[in-house]
C-alpha cells in the first residue's frame, strides 16, 4: 500500500466517528447536575457534594422503509461528585418504531415511573417524590420499590389514538441473571392522555415474585404561568420482612409559578398513609429555579420529612445523588440545598 493511500485510510478512520457524530439521525446528549447540600438525618448533619442522576447518552435511528425505523439509545450515569459511573446504567435499548407505534427491548423506566416523573416538580433533587413512593421504610428487596427500571424489558407503545395512547412493559426477569422458570418476572401498564396544557395518567404494576402491586394515577395542568400537579398511588406489599401484607397509600400535589422567563418558583407536599399505627408521613419542599440561559438553571430547594414513631422516610433518597436514610425510625429528616444544571 503506498504512503498516500495509506494517509488516506488513516484519515478517513480517525474521521469516522466524527462523521457518525455529525448525521443528523445520531445524537450525544447529557446532563450535569450537582449541588451543595446541607443534610440532617434527624440526629446529625453535615455538608456534601451531591450528583444528581447527572448522565450522558447516545441515542441514534435509521428509516428502514417508509414509516418504519430502527432506534437505539445507551445511557448512563456520571457520579461528577467523586469519578464515578456505570456504563448503560440508565435508559437503554433497541427496537423499532413505526406507524404501528414502537416495540422496545432493554432496560429502562416502567410506563409507572414515568407518571410519577411528569407530575414531580422536584425530581432529581431533595424532596423527590421518590422518597415517599418507593416505599423504603424497612420493606426488604426490590420488590416494593414501584420506581425503578426493568431489567430484560420488552415494551410496546401503540401509536396515539387523538391524544390517548397505551403501554405495556413485561420483564421476564427483574433479577440481572437468566431464568427457566419466569418467577421473578413483572408487568407495567398505563394508559395516557396529553395535550400541551393537560397531562392525564394511570398505571398499575405488579412484582409477581410476591404479587405486590401498584396502582398510580398522576395528572398536570399548564395555564400561562402556573402549573399544578397531583398524584395518587396505591400500593399493596406482601411477604417482606417488616409486614406480611400491608396497604400503603401515597398522594402528592404540587405546584409551580413562573414569575418571569428566569425565575421560577415551586412547591409539592407528599403524604403517606399505611395500615397499622405510627407508620405514616409526610414531605413538604419549596425552591426557586433561576434559568440563567436555555440551558443553564440555577436550583434552590429546602425539604423536610416528618415520621410517625414506627416510620423511617427520607427525603434525599429517590433520585438523590446522595442516599440519606433517617437516623431512626421517628425522626424527621431535613436538608437545603443549592445547584447547578447544565442540560446538553
Amino acid at each position: 500500500m503506498n504512503k498516500k493511500l495509506l494517509s488516506a485510510v488513516v484519515a478517513a478512520s480517525l474521521l469516522a466517528p466524527a462523521a457518525a457524530f455529525a448525521n443528523p439521525n445520531w445524537e450525544f446528549y447529557g446532563r450535569a447536575h450537582l449541588s451543595v447540600d446541607w443534610l440532617d438525618d434527624g440526629q446529625e448533619d453535615g455538608l456534601n457534594v451531591n450528583s444528581n442522576s447527572s448522565r450522558i447518552g447516545f441515542k441514534a435511528n435509521h428509516e428502514l422503509t417508509e414509516g418504519l425505523k430502527a432506534i437505539m439509545q445507551v445511557e448512563q450515569e456520571v457520579r461528577y461528585e467523586n469519578g464515578a459511573g456505570s456504563w448503560a446504567s440508565r435508559d437503554s435499548f433497541i427496537g423499532l418504531q413505526g406507524d404501528f407505534g414502537m416495540l422496545r427491548l432493554g432496560f429502562f423506566d416502567t410506563p409507572l415511573k414515568i407518571v410519577r416523573g411528569q407530575v414531580d416538580m422536584f425530581g432529581d433533587q431533595i424532596g423527590d417524590g421518590r422518597n415517599l413512593t418507593r416505599l423504603r421504610d424497612g420493606y426488604s428487596g426490590g420488590d416494593y420499590d414501584f420506581d425503578t427500571r426493568f431489567r430484560n424489558g420488552i415494551h410496546y407503545q401503540t401509536p396515539k389514538f387523538g391524544n390517548v395512547h397505551v403501554d405495556v412493559h413485561y420483564s421476564t426477569n427483574t433479577d440481572s441473571g437468566i431464568t427457566t422458570d419466569n418467577d421473578n418476572d413483572a408487568i407495567s401498564i398505563a394508559a395516557t392522555y396529553s395535550t400541551s396544557a393537560l397531562y392525564l395518567a394511570g398505571a398499575y404494576e405488579v412484582k409477581n415474585e410476591t404479587s405486590s402491586d401498584a396502582l398510580r394515577f398522576g395528572a398536570k395542568y399548564t395555564a400561562g404561568p402556573f402549573t399544578i400537579a397531583g398524584l395518587a398511588q396505591f400500593a399493596t406489599i406482601k411477604d417482606s420482612t417488616l409486614v406480611a401484607d400491608q396497604d400503603v397509600t401515597t398522594w402528592g400535589l404540587g405546584g409551580s409559578y413562573a414569575l418571569n422567563d428566569k425565575l421560577t418558583l415551586k412547591g409539592q407536599y407528599y403524604w403517606l398513609s399505611a395500615d397499622g399505627s405510627d407508620r405514616d408521613a409526610n414531605m413538604a419542599v419549596v425552591g426557586l429555579d433561576y434559568r440563567i440561559a436555555r440551558p443553564f438553571r440555577l436550583m434552590f430547594a429546602y425539604a423536610a420529612t416528618s415520621n410517625d414513631d414506627l416510620a423511617r422516610y427520607s427525603m434525599a433518597r429517590g433520585g438523590h445523588g446522595a442516599q440519606l436514610a433517617p437516623a431512626a425510625p421517628g425522626e424527621n429528616p431535613q436538608g437545603f440545598s443549592v445547584g447547578f444544571r447544565y442540560d446538553f
